[in-house]
């Protein structure tokens, strides 16, 4: 990343996505949002605007603090594979690689019953891109993309000088990194996507310590399988992390805790300027004190 080049922006395919959600009754667009945003949220919901049954399914109980996980994620991940004009996947082989290979979503919730869904979501997200309502509240959303860049200036050089160390300390893979928030998504919500060696961070608001954290599960992933064994062997007991890390046990919901605890360990650590000068030793570390536990 070249200086002075990252900036926020919205994706379209993406706003959809969280303007049929606001219809189908999503709650979680108002927590640390002024009664101004809020309000000016309430005003787009307009029941019939657009065809929701589809979208009403991506509420699920898999997580409690967050119904919404994973689904939402899903839908934004198949937007990268998609022919939105044409309301068709384009590689849908490869989304499909995406889902199957993703360490945090499990079996149940991409079954039988999760495919034969998704693969109506084409039609549907073109049909709310084509609405009269989503185009209104799309014009409301550029023009508060623009106040956010104005807003977080400092925050976007801060987050640029990060992960630029980020990359040049553990050799990331990425070329190019792109900020997407959307103003209803809730703004404890943060993913990412890679399509094209681009690191795509999407959430409801810029926090720093989120995106670092986001970026460095990537980096973090292939340390855990190669130390899988020794992980294994770890007590992840009273760590604070919400049962759904776990994926309902098993050695996959091991890995996949020990890696969000991990990521959330070396955010802190990063975020104040603070780099594990070598990567087996800061895993050493982190594995003794865990395995000190059983």
């Amino acid at each position: 990343m070249e200086g002075g080049k990252l900036s926020i922006s919205n994706d379209p395919a993406i706003s959809a996505i969280y303007f049929a959600l606001l219809q189908c009754g999503y709650e979680f667009y108002s927590p640390e949002r002024g009664a101004e945003h809020t309000d000016k949220l309430r005003g787009f919901i307009a029941p019939g605007s657009c065809e929701c049954v589809f979208f009403s399914e991506v509420r699920q109980a898999s997580c409690e603090v967050y119904p919404y996980w994973p689904r939402a994620f899903m839908l934004e991940s198949a937007t990268f594979y998609m022919d939105l004009p044409g309301a068709c996947f384009v590689d849908f082989d490869a989304y499909k690689g995406v889902i199957l290979s993703a360490p945090n979503i499990s079996g149940t919730e991409r079954d039988r019953t999760f495919w034969n869904w998704v693969s109506e979501f084409p039609a549907a997200l073109r049909d709310v891109l084509q609405s009269g309502p989503f185009r209104r509240y799309l014009d409301w959303e550029n023009a508060w993309t623009a106040g956010q860049n104005r807003e977080h200036r400092a925050d976007l050089q801060k987050i640029e000088d990060i992960l630029g160390l980020c990359a040049e300390a553990f050799k990331s893979p990425f070329q190019s990194v792109k900020i997407v928030l959307n103003p209803i998504k809730c703004v404890y919500s943060a993913d990412y996507h890679i399509k094209d060696k681009t690191f795509v961070f999407c959430s409801g608001a810029l926090r720093t310590e989120s995106v670092i954290h986001e970026y460095i599960h990537h980096l973090v992933r292939p340390a855990v399988l190669r130390r899988k064994d020794e992980i294994l062997q770890c007590s992840f007991e009273g760590l604070g992390l919400d049962a759904s890390y776990c994926l309902g046990g098993g050695d996959r919901g091991k890995l996949n805790a020990f890696e969000e605890y991990t990521v959330r360990r070396l955010t802190d650590r990063i975020s104040n300027g603070d780099f594990p000068e070598n990567w087996d030793l800061f895993f050493d570390h982190e594995i003794g004190n865990l395995s000190a536990r059983t």
